[in-house]
């Protein structure tokens, strides 16, 4: 090739580049100013919706908060989550003096992301008790079930020396918890359980074990938890994956409507599950809160569940509780001896008055609620030293 034609060659090829590399830059450049301006203004430019990252924690074997969350279905609230990743404050591992220590486990009930942080039950309720000063410390993240809750607590009750463990029992822990429901080859790990001959009486299988992952995952989860709008992005795609085209989420999809097949919906009526799934999802819950019982009465800890009504169509009776998982769970605890907290009369109290104890998740006057509720309850276990434990 000829010096002449070698130098026509240079600027068709940098011009040929000139393109893709413009369109790269204008990206990255829209990127930036959109990842600023949402940072600025996220209250007014945020799609209703919660936004936030997770992380695996491979010490502990389940995915907790990896990095600050906003919520603005109802109202807009702005939550950091602890070195551990439970949004709550940082708790030292030596408890004070004095001080009954008292753990919540469960889901996003336990988050509690829907309201200012001093709004929560976990934290009203050291307020609200009389008496031996409480220290409430929550553990909780959205889409656990009771096998999580329980393998969190087998952690973190020694950690924190904690005297009670209080597992938060929301409808759909039952089909969060089950293989049978839950495994679908998703991308990050997640382990789940199937009934066992065994003790026991459940096995441990993972949906994608520790490891397995695509080796773009780390980058891209790295990138989603420093990226605001990344976590936009991230809740659009499984909007329009989960519910076809929807510019903004439904306001109906907030409440726990209850209907349709555990693996599409968890929180869907058990009387419309299959049979078969219903049956093998009451067996694996019940096997974990039985081994969990035994292992907290060993150890010298109480334990005890609080149950979560579905909504205030349950507190007034228009859902029958015979529709529900309360029954199971009331025949459970009492096979096992577990203590179980109820605060469905306390909560349709409230709402005979007018409150509404429900929007998205609880309200502030659902929390508030719930904290006198706890409050009671450890009053009256502190009273009675041959009762079974409560929370």
């Amino acid at each position: 090739m000829s010096a002449r034609s070698s130098e026509g060659v240079r600027p068709r090829a940098l011009a040929l580049a000139a393109g893709p590399l413009l369109a790269l830059a204008t990206a990255l450049a829209l990127a930036c100013a959109g990842e600023l301006a949402l940072r600025a203004a996220p209250h007014a430019l945020l799609p209703k919706g919660m936004y936030g990252a997770g992380r695996f924690d491979r010490e502990l074997g389940l995915a907790v908060a990896g990095s600050r969350v906003y919520y603005n279905r109802v109202r807009f609230v702005v939550r950091d989550p602890n070195s551990l990743g439970f949004m709550d404050v940082e708790h030292a591992a030596a408890k004070p003096p004095g001080t009954l220590r008292v753990g919540f486990f469960g889901d996003s009930y336990v988050e509690s992301v829907q309201v200012p942080l001093e709004s929560a039950f976990f934290r009203l309720l050291p307020r609200a008790s009389e008496g031996r000063p409480v220290e409430a410390l929550a553990f909780g993240v959205s889409g656990w079930g009771t096998l999580h809750a329980f393998r969190a607590a087998e952690t973190y009750v020694p950690h924190f020396a904690l005297d009670r463990a209080v597992y938060v029992f929301v409808e759909n822990d039952p089909a969060d918890s089950s293989y049978a429901v839950q495994a679908r080859k998703r991308r990050s790990p997640l382990v789940l359980a199937e009934s066992s001959p065994t003790p026991p009486g459940y096995a441990l299988r993972w949906d994608r074990a520790p490891g397995e992952e695509a080796a773009w995952l780390p980058v891209a989860k790295a990138i989603q938890r420093h990226s605001l709008l990344a976590q936009l992005v991230v809740v659009r795609i499984r909007l329009l994956r989960g519910a076809g085209i929807q510019i903004r989420t439904r306001a109906d999809s907030a409440a726990m409507a209850g209907r349709g097949r555990p693996e599409d919906d968890p929180a869907a009526l058990p009387t419309t599950w299959l049979p078969e799934l219903r049956d093998e999802a009451a067996r694996v819950s019940e096997a974990i809160l039985a081994h969990w019982g035994a292992e907290a009465s060993r150890a010298g800890v109480g334990f005890s569940v609080l149950y979560v009504p579905r909504n205030e169509d349950q507190l007034a009776g228009r859902l029958p509780e015979s529709e529900t998982w309360l029954p199971w769970l009331r025949e459970t605890c009492a096979r096992h001896a577990i203590r179980l907290v109820d605060p469905s009369a306390a909560l349709a109290a409230r709402v005979r008055d007018g409150v509404h104890v429900y929007d998205d998740h609880w309200s502030p006057d659902g929390h508030a609620v719930i904290a006198r509720v706890l409050a009671d309850e450890l009053s009256i276990s502190s009273a009675s030293r041959s009762s079974i434990p409560a929370p």
